[in-house]
C-alpha cells in the first residue's frame, strides 16, 4: 500500500469546515445530458459536477468509480474529461470502478508509457491506482483519504479490504466501489462490501460507488453513502456534500451529509470549452 501526500499551503485552520463533494457512476462515454447539443462523447456530467463543486465551495471532489463507461474511448475524449476536471478549483481524487477497471486493458494505463497516462496524470487530478490501496494525506485540510483500485470485478475482490487503522488526528475517509451485501442472497455478487467491513474502517465517512440510487448504508458511528449517479437512468441527479466541522479549539466536530442537485448545462456540452 502506497502513501501519497498533497502539499500543504497552510497549516490547518480552526473553527472552519472541510467540504467534500462525493459522486460516482458518471459513465462518460454512455450518459448524455438532456439539454442542447452534445459532443460525440457527452461531457455534460462533468460540466454539471464541476458547477456543483463551485456552487458548494468544495475543497475535495471525490469520484468513487466509473468515471468512464468503458475502455474504448478515444485519447482525445479522455483528455477532454481530464482537462475539465483539472479546471475544478478543488483537489480531484478518482478511484476506478467496474466499468473503468484498472487492468491491462484499462484506459487509465497500467504502464507509464500507456497512451492515456499523461492525460490522467497531467491534468493535476489524483488517481488512486494501487490495487492494494493507497493513502492520501491532505495536510491543509487535516484529512486522510484511503482508496483501493479495482483491478478485477469478481466475488474475490473486496473494495474495503486492507483499510489501514484510522489516523490519530484529523478526518478519515475510505473510498470503495462495489455491492453492499444486504443479506446472504448477495453473497455471490462481485466486489462485495459488508456492514462489518464498513464499521471496521472506523472512518468518519465511507464514500461508495456502484449503485446508481442514493442509498444510506451507514453502520454504527460510520457514515457510508452511495451518492447516486449524477445523470442518466437510473439516477437521482444528486451528489453527496459531506461537511466536516471543526471547533474553534481545533477539535473535530460534526459530520453532515447533504444531497445536492447536479444540474446538466441547459445549452449542452458541444459549445462549451
Amino acid at each position: 500500500m502506497r502513501e501519497l501526500t498533497e502539499p500543504s499551503a497552510t497549516e490547518a485552520g480552526t473553527g472552519r469546515q472541510l467540504r467534500v463533494l462525493h459522486t460516482s457512476d458518471v459513465h462518460i462515454g454512455h450518459v448524455r445530458g438532456p439539454h442542447g447539443s452534445h459532443r460525440d462523447v457527452c461531457q455534460c456530467p462533468i460540466h454539471a459536477i464541476a458547477a456543483t463543486a463551485v456552487a458548494h465551495a468544495a475543497d475535495v471532489l471525490l469520484i468513487a468509480g466509473d468515471l468512464f463507461d468503458h475502455a474504448r474511448l478515444k485519447r482525445s475524449d479522455v483528455a477532454h474529461t481530464m482537462e475539465l476536471l483539472g479546471r475544478v478549483d478543488a483537489s480531484v481524487v478518482i478511484i476506478p470502478g467496474n466499468h473503468d477497471v484498472h487492468d491491462e486493458q484499462s484506459l487509465w494505463g497500467t504502464h507509464a508509457d500507456h497512451e492515456h497516462r499523461l492525460e490522467v496524470t497531467g491534468a493535476g487530478v489524483i488517481f488512486l491506482d494501487d490495487p492494494e490501496g493507497a493513502v492520501l494525506h491532505f495536510g491543509e485540510h487535516d484529512l486522510t483519504l484511503w482508496g483501493r483500485a479495482m483491478d478485477a470485478h469478481h466475488s474475490e475482490y473486496r473494495p474495503l479490504a486492507g483499510v489501514p487503522a484510522r489516523p490519530d488526528d484529523g478526518w478519515f475517509i475510505a473510498a470503495g466501489h462495489g455491492h453492499f451485501q444486504r443479506n446472504a442472497d448477495d453473497a455471490h455478487r462481485s466486489s462485495p462490501i459488508t456492514a462489518e467491513e464498513i464499521e471496521a474502517t472506523g472512518a468518519d465517512y465511507v464514500a461508495l460507488g456502484h449503485w446508481h440510487v442514493t442509498t444510506d448504508v451507514s453502520v454504527g458511528d460510520v457514515l457510508a453513502w452511495y451518492p447516486g449517479a449524477p445523470m442518466g437512468t437510473p439516477s437521482n441527479e444528486t451528489a453527496c456534500l459531506v461537511t466536516f466541522s471543526q471547533h474553534a479549539d481545533g477539535s473535530a466536530g460534526a459530520v453532515a451529509v447533504d444531497h445536492v442537485a447536479v444540474a446538466p448545462p441547459l445549452d449542452g456540452c458541444a459549445q462549451r470549452p
